[in-house]
């Protein structure tokens, strides 16, 4: 008969086991803490990040507004230290300036209203031509421009291919016609069939409501209709402002030159030579482009644009809209 002492086991089992348990219970709370310790540590890169582009979208919008500031100056003729700008003493209309300064650069353009097509005002054949030139049928444009002329009568009578509030109603964002005078080109969007545009160009670099004459001033053209003009032709972009940096103003026989025979018979009868201060009423666009430095090589930032219509006084200035986007 075995005894029950025979059965027990050898002294130090159960001290193993427990050794082996602690080891496991170690090796856990070692696995949990680092996964807690590479958590914190990617939460604390994410917040670094976040912070740098904060200051980064920061520094880009105080850019712009120093770009903006400086164009304003530089309209009111005002003296200001600027080294790298060479042609200070007379700032062509539409002509884009890069001015690097700390932190980043910044590039800027004013125009003149007088280089823009008037919703209320222009002919109805020069809309075309431009709505043409944006890649849109004859039908196309004749939607967009009697939409136009419906937005902005008093009466609820419908052209051929116009529309009225209960057109407008119906859409999935309805709005209301304003039946009468334009007040902010953005309206331009809001226009049946003008929605096949949307996002291709900023309205307030094409459309403005203060050109009160005839046509469009081809010595204020900003980029987007000064790509209009010639076409889109960037040989003849790059001729224009060669010929703006040597003359005051261009004339007729020397525009004809720059956008070709055939494009100026097109767009002769809404073309206008005045030397670009025809109009009181300006449109300042300036970028703001933030740069991080990165050991030896230097890293752009965010940027930011800056447009505003500015109403230049005798004695002064008044800002009438301020648009700002980041890109």
């Amino acid at each position: 008969m075995v005894s029950i002492t025979q059965w027990r086991l050898p002294r130090g089992k159960f001290r193993n086991d427990n050794r082996g348990f602690a080891l496991l219970i170690v090796i856990m709370v070692l696995l949990l803490a680092s996964f807690l310790a590479s958590q914190l540590s990617l939460d604390v890169r994410a917040e670094q990040r976040i912070a740098a582009n904060a200051k980064e979208r920061d520094r880009a919008a105080i850019l712009a507004e120093a770009g903006f500031h400086i164009a304003l100056f530089r309209l009111m003729d005002k003296p200001i230290a600027l080294e790298a700008e060479p042609l200070y003493g007379r700032m062509v209309p539409g002509f884009q300036y890069t001015q690097p300064l700390k932190g980043g650069v910044v590039r800027y353009y004013a125009a003149n209203e007088s280089g823009k097509i008037d919703l209320n005002a222009s002919d109805p054949r020069l809309l075309e031509l431009f709505l043409r030139h944006r890649k849109l049928s004859l039908e196309q444009a004749g939607v967009v421009i009697d939409a136009l002329q419906d937005w902005r009568d008093p009466d609820n009578l419908l052209r051929l291919n116009g529309a009225e509030p209960e057109y407008y109603m119906h859409l999935p964002e309805p709005h209301i016609p304003r039946n009468g005078r334009i007040e902010d080109p953005s309206e331009f969007f809001l226009l049946r069939g003008a929605e096949l545009l949307a996002g291709t160009f900023p309205a307030e670099e094409v459309f403005t409501v203060h050109n009160q004459g005839k046509g469009i001033n081809v010595n204020s053209l900003t980029p987007a209709m000064l790509d209009f003009v010639v076409g889109g032709d960037e040989t003849r972009i790059q001729a224009y402002h060669a010929a703006r940096q040597l003359h005051t103003a261009l004339n007729a026989a020397m525009t004809r030159q720059i956008i070709g025979e055939g494009r100026f018979g097109e767009l002769e009868p809404f073309l206008r030579y005045e030397e670009g201060t025809s109009s009181l009423y300006y449109t300042i666009t300036a970028t703001g482009q933030s740069v991080a430095l990165g050991g030896a090589e230097t890293q752009a930032g965010p940027g930011m644009t800056v447009n505003a219509l500015v109403r230049i006084l005798a004695n002064g200035y008044q800002i009438l809209s301020w648009q700002e986007r980041y890109s």
